[in-house]
């Protein structure tokens, strides 16, 4: 059975401890040099305080250009998924953008599908929760700027009201889904300009 680490007088003691220090410091250093990716999986998502979001990856989102702020909300996890949840939320009004920063714990290839299945999810949700009928989201390969995105339009409908519901997906590491509601037509040329300013890492 080992004895306690004493701290005798002579100092033996507290040499041996900062021995033991340095050598779990090395040891934590070598496992973060051999695992690149478990570093970058751990790297988190911020809202700065010039109003921007910035992921662990070094992606900067800036604010929406309309009054208002990034505020986050509850995130969720599962075994593979980690998602983060922010809303842009203007005075007096719904939300001019919502944000799902997605990491995938296994690392595996990107390809999106969790996220398309992010927006069919809220698109239910938002539906069920208004009483409107929604379309169900067709995704496509859409371009904004160099960046390639899966981007898609959805109606929602009340018999008296139509809502769209627009939605882009960057398959990245990790992913990026960008979803806003709106009554307004022909927002979506505004929505990809403010795309295009995010800077992507």
């Amino acid at each position: 059975m080992k004895r306690p680490l004493q701290l005798g007088r002579d100092g033996r003691g507290v040499r041996k401890l900062i021995r033991v220090i340095l050598d779990l410091s090395l040891f934590i250093l070598a496992v973060t040099l051999a695992c690149p990716s478990a570093v970058a999986q751990g790297g988190t998502t911020t809202v700065t305080s010039g109003g921007s979001i910035v992921v662990g990856n070094g992606t900067v989102i800036p604010p929406f250009p309309q009054p208002g702020r990034w505020a986050e909300f509850e995130s969720k996890s599962s075994d593979r998924y980690e998602v983060r949840h922010f809303r842009y939320m203007v005075p007096n009004g719904s939300p001019a953008i919502e944000l799902f920063v997605t990491t995938d714990k296994r690392d595996e290839n990107h390809d999106g599908v969790f996220e398309m299945g992010l927006v069919q999810g809220f698109v239910r949700g938002f539906a069920s929760n208004t009483g409107f009928t929604p379309e169900m989201p067709v995704f496509r390969e859409h371009s904004i700027g160099t960046a390639k995105s899966l981007a898609a339009s959805v109606k929602l409908s009340n018999g008296t009201r139509t809502l769209r519901v627009y939605a882009y997906v960057y398959p990245r590491k990790p992913s990026l889904t960008f979803i806003t509601v709106t009554a307004r037509e022909g927002v979506e040329e505004g929505i990809e300009t403010y795309l295009a300013r995010v800077d992507l890492r």
